[in-house]
């Protein structure tokens, strides 16, 4: 995104693109597996599902924090928390140079299990 002078502010173009490329894997993804079998369809549905959709969901999270939303607003309950790292590296890849990474994402101190 560009200001009225064309400086560039931040990459979250860039961002909506891969969001965009992370939906049309999943589909390509999906057609293929119904075309195949054996331990290559499960192999392509475990990428889709693990793989594909955990970074499609990150990114989706990183491009609405660099929006300026609240993470209640893009996810009113989930069963897991995201990879907070990886949502802070795209905030930082794609957002302004002096963007500040919410608190939900921050580091957190993990208390040792006893």
């Amino acid at each position: 995104m560009n200001d009225k002078a064309g400086v560039l502010i931040d990459r979250r173009e860039m961002l909506r693109v891969k969001i965009k490329s992370l939906t049309a894997e999943a589909k390509i993804i999906r057609r293929e597996e119904k075309r195949t079998g054996g331990q290559l369809r499960g192999e392509l549905h475990r990428h889709r599902i693990i793989d594909v959709r955990s970074e499609s969901r990150i990114s989706v999270l990183a491009y609405g924090f660099i929006k300026g939303r609240k993470l209640e607003q893009m996810e009113a309950r989930s069963e897991r928390a995201p990879n907070w790292k990886r949502v802070r590296e795209l905030c930082k890849k794609y957002g302004p140079v002096n963007f500040e990474v919410p608190e939900c994402a921050r580091e957190k101190e993990i208390a040792p299990v006893a």
